[in-house]
């Protein structure tokens, strides 16, 4: 103590006063593209007088004279009021320990005052620190360069970030911080000036060059010589403070809102005003509709019960009631709940139905699940419903909110309304004597990917009929692979391989997948190869591990050497006849998007038997660094319909003899969340009924919704007093579609399936003064498409032609920054717009598509 005290020698004598020059220059703006200046300039005169004290601590009065402030770069004079008043602050050997307001200092002019004042706290000997100060509570960290110069960084700041953030990787945002300041002193340990700097990034994970930056210098220079003052007579501060009538505050600051015009800030009717012509159906799987759900919920999440129900039963909202109800479960408050419930799940005509199975699908994927939510889910599901279809949908819903929930920081697998659900659906799977309530409860378990149910989803899949063995491999594959242990990888081992008993293929299939996405080493990858070898009739099976095998080697050059290697040294395996297995299953991945638009890619897999599909899946996902993320999954099934296209193989001898059902359906899983499967027919009789009747041939809905992406939000303490608000809310829509046509004479069949697409991203960057409201949004909209057909001709050995389009689409960047200058009628506003034209393209699958896609064409 007694070097500290000697280091700061004269500095703020009692009785004297100094006065400094002070400015805080502001710069908001694009994150990768900072060339023009945009934002104000604060500028004043201070003048700061010690009051009271000793040679440790003394009682400073500050006084701020002279205010300005003008916008960058066009120069107009705002005002700033109420700053000129004096406040006071002890400080105790370079640190600030309380500061003390004027009760009439409003909130706002009480941060700014802080930030002067932080400036004042300062250390002159070397090392690490514990300060507090506008940016938190920080560890500081003090250099010299000099006897005079020294340069002070901040980091690890503590203070109220109110930060919410996805789970996953690729749909996060990335905060990037630097605070530093540098400060001169006179040879008596006295400031002589001192310049601070904060500068902020806030950018997409998906986009990393798509987002605000934000630049605070505060600079401040003592002018002149030093002057007397008077000074406070008083045994101590407290005296001194209760005499002046202030008001005791750290300097830690508070997050100030400007107050709505109008009281009309966000109101979800006069928002839903502004946007309902972008909600209507119309527009689904358009950029108009992901755009507008970006804003909806931003307001919904503020809105009453009562202003919720109005919205849904407005004569105006009838074609746009999906809509609706998506915003409700994206919004995920209690009132949203409450509304939902009320207007939804209160009766059970169709129509409600339909909407209230569409409310739960949202709530599925919502972000920020509520402990109440979960509860009143797990309610509703222990009364099992009448329609079949929403009671599934319900299981989904509650599976899923709560493995959100359970995702949340300080939440588990064990915090114990997850337990509830999670016993639950076990005891339920226990129930179940049919098959098809067995499959409901899988699916749930695949939603809530709880790790303590493996054990169980392992032992279904090697103990059940094949539909559930199938299901249970499914929950499995979606499981993180960092769950799979050496007993594990036994076991999927012995599923693929059919050690114990025979598989399903579908089964097989799943369990190489597992095995792959392990990342074999030399052994075990030349172990799964020698399958290829193998006398297994299966040639299907081989066919999707070659597939697997020549997808894995393009995307990653190690595996790739390793493959060549196992097989270069096995000549039994290196020749034609093995490498070269008859059979239509394929595995491919392939680019969907890249810079300046997110990076995406497409991975197609199709398992066929007996030259029709039996699995099949579209699967697009986000790639982020390592990480994949699946946006949107369209799967295929179909069973028992070999026997339309003529085939002597013998793999069609069906495992323990079991009659298989014909039946087909579309399943989809939407960011992980997979819904209840949609069944286009169950049994001969049914689908000969849509082969006579042409019901399968026009262009179906099969799934329609707007559904959020990005969905975080997170405040930052700046040096300066200011709060900034920072989000990134990003939205897809999408409209799904599909049709089939099959010939019976002809011995053919097409399906064309069409994703259309509308994403919506903003990036925001806001704070409110005394003196300055700031707002800067990044947008990137975009209307990609993708079109799935496929021809199969069985009038012959059956021959199958898919075709992967994307058509032509346009991506467009949006910059648009306000500075509103308080007390005046000005803003300054800056506005730019950047589009890319994306080429269509036809994907390339692979040699023998091209080969098969002649033939027909020739036919």
């Amino acid at each position: 103590n007694v070097a500290v005290f000697v280091a700061f020698g004269d500095a703020f004598r009692v009785g004297t006063e100094e006065t400094f020059d002070f400015s805080n220059v502001v710069h908001v703006g694009n994150g990768k593209n900072a060339t023009v200046p945009f934002g104000y300039q604060t500028h004043a005169t201070v003048i700061v007088g010690s009051v009271w004290g000793d040679d440790e601590s003394k009682l400073l009065k500050i006084q701020v004279q002279n205010p300005s402030l003008v916008s960058i770069p066009d120069g107009k004079v705002g005002t700033m009021i109420g700053a000129e008043s004096p406040f006071y602050a002890w400080w105790n050997l370079g640190q600030i320990k309380e500061v003390y307001f004027e009760a009439s200092d409003a909130l706002p002019v009480r941060n700014f005052k802080k930030g002067i004042c932080a400036l004042f706290q300062y250390q002159l000997l070397d090392g690490t620190y514990s300060e507090v100060d506008p940016s938190g509570e920080c560890e500081t960290k003090y250099i010299s360069h000099s006897s005079t110069r020294y340069h002070k960084s901040k980091g690890n700041c503590h203070y109220d970030a109110k930060r919410m953030q996805r789970s996953e990787y690729g749909l996060r945002s990335n905060l990037k911080t630097s605070r530093s300041t540098d400060f001169t002193v006179s040879t008596d340990g006295a400031l002589q000036k001192i310049k601070s700097q904060d500068y902020v990034k806030y950018l997409l994970n998906a986009q990393d060059r798509f987002g605000p930056y934000y630049e605070s210098i505060m600079q401040m220079n003592v002018q002149g010589s030093t002057q007397k003052t008077s000074t406070q007579e008083g045994s101590d501060i407290d005296g001194i403070v209760k005499k002046l009538s202030l008001e005791k505050e750290t300097l830690l600051t508070e997050e100030y809102k400007s107050s709505c015009k109008d009281n009309n800030c966000d109101n979800i009717i006069s928002v839903f005003k502004q946007l309902k012509h972008s909600l209507t159906n119309d527009n689904v799987g358009k950029e108009a509709s992901a755009t507008a759900m970006v804003d909806m919920v931003r307001a919904a999440r503020k809105a009453t019960k009562e202003d919720l129900v109005r919205i849904i039963k407005a004569k105006s909202s009838n074609d746009m009631k999906g809509q609706i109800v998506d915003i409700l479960g994206a919004a995920q408050t209690m009132a949203s709940h409450q509304a939902a419930k009320s207007e939804l799940l209160s009766s059970s005509d169709d129509e409600n139905m339909f909407l209230a199975e569409r409310y739960l699908q949202a709530l599925a994927i919502g972000t920020r699940p509520k402990k109440e939510i979960v509860a009143d889910l797990l309610e509703m599901a222990l009364k099992e419903h009448m329609n079949v279809k929403f009671y599934d949908s319900l299981i989904q819903c509650l599976a899923a909110v709560t493995r959100r929930y359970a995702q949340l920081e300080g939440n588990s697998y064990e915090t114990e309304v997850v337990k509830k659900v999670v016993n639950f659906l076990e005891e339920k799977i226990d129930e179940c004597s049919r098959e098809d309530c067995k499959l409901k409860f899988i699916r749930g378990l695949q939603n809530l990917k709880c790790p303590r149910t493996a054990d169980r989803l392992i032992k279904l899949a090697q103990e059940s009929t094949k539909a559930v063995s199938v299901a249970a491999m499914k929950a499995l594959r979606s499981f993180s692979v960092y769950l799979w242990n050496d007993e594990f990888r036994a076991k999927f081992e012995d599923i693929f391989f059919q050690v114990s008993k025979r598989y399903d293929s579908s089964a097989r299939t799943l369990a190489l997948d597992i095995l792959l996405d392990l990342k074999p080493d030399q052994d075990e990858l030349s172990h799964l190869v020698q399958f290829l070898k193998s006398k297994d009739k299966a040639y299907e099976l081989k066919q999707y591990l070659l597939q697997k095998l020549r997808m894995a080697a393009a995307q990653c050059s190690e595996f790739g050497a390793m493959l060549k290697n196992i097989i270069e040294k096995d000549g039994l395996l290196n020749n034609y006849n093995i490498l070269a297995p008859k059979g239509l299953s394929t595995a491919l991945s392939r680019k969907f998007s890249t810079a300046p638009s997110f990076n995406a890619s497409l991975t197609s897999l199709q398992e066929m038997s007996g030259g029709v599909l039996k699995r099949g899946i579209v699967d697009l996902t986000l790639d982020v660094s390592d990480e994949k993320m699946s946006l949107f999954t369209l799967g295929l099934y179909a069973g028992g319909m070999s026997s339309f296209v003529s085939s002597n193989d013998e793999e069609q001898i069906t495992d323990n003899n079991e009659e298989e059902d014909t039946t087909a359906g579309m399943e989809l899983s939407v960011q992980g969340v997979v819904m209840r499967p949609l069944e286009f027919f169950n049994g001969k009789g049914e689908l000969m009924g849509h082969v006579w009747s042409g019901t399968a041939s026009e262009p179906t809905p099969a799934y329609q919704a707007i559904t959020l992406l990005q969905d975080n939000e997170e405040r930052f303490a700046s040096h300066n007093g200011v709060t900034l608000a920072l989000s990134s809310t990003g939205a897809i829509s999408i409209d799904l579609n599909g049709q089939v046509t099959m010939s019976l004479w002809g011995r053919n069949a097409h399906s064309k399936v069409e994703q259309n697409t509308g994403i919506s991203m903003t990036s925001r960057l806001s704070f409110d003064t005394s003196f300055a409201s700031v707002d800067v949004r990044f947008s990137s909209v975009q209307a990609p498409q993708l079109h799935l057909s496929s021809a199969l001709d069985f009038s012959g050995d059956p021959a199958l032609c898919m075709q992967l389009v994307q058509p032509k689409s346009t991506l467009k960047h949006r910059f648009v920054g306000t500075i509103d200058l308080i007390g005046t009628k000005h803003q300054a506003s800056r506005k730019t717009t950047k589009t890319f034209k994306l080429n269509g393209l036809t994907h390339s699958l692979n040699r023998k598509n091209n080969d098969m896609c002649n033939l027909i064409s020739k036919s």
